[in-house]
């Protein structure tokens, strides 16, 4: 199973900052790795180590609970923040 996700970049932002955030996971083979908003997947990765999501001025709507999940055929693993 994928080993559990790390996530890159700062959870601290302020309305109108420039954000990147890169979500990533290691497996053999290779992990699909996503990155949720409630149940809309807002980024995404096949068979790739990382995915990135860029927003280029957080607007308070952007906030709330975000999921990175990296999956393949030996199981899943995880990482929620804020």
């Amino acid at each position: 199973a994928p080993r559990p996700p790390v996530l890159n970049g700062t959870l601290w932002v302020l309305a109108g900052d420039q954000v990147r955030l890169t979500c990533s996971a290691r497996s053999h083979p290779a992990p699909i790795v996503t990155l949720a908003r409630g149940r809309r997947v807002v980024a995404a990765a096949v068979y790739e180590r990382q995915v990135s999501l860029e927003l280029p001025a957080a607007a308070p709507e952007d906030g709330g609970e975000y999921l990175c999940r990296a999956e393949n055929q030996h199981g899943h693993s995880s990482l929620a923040f804020n």
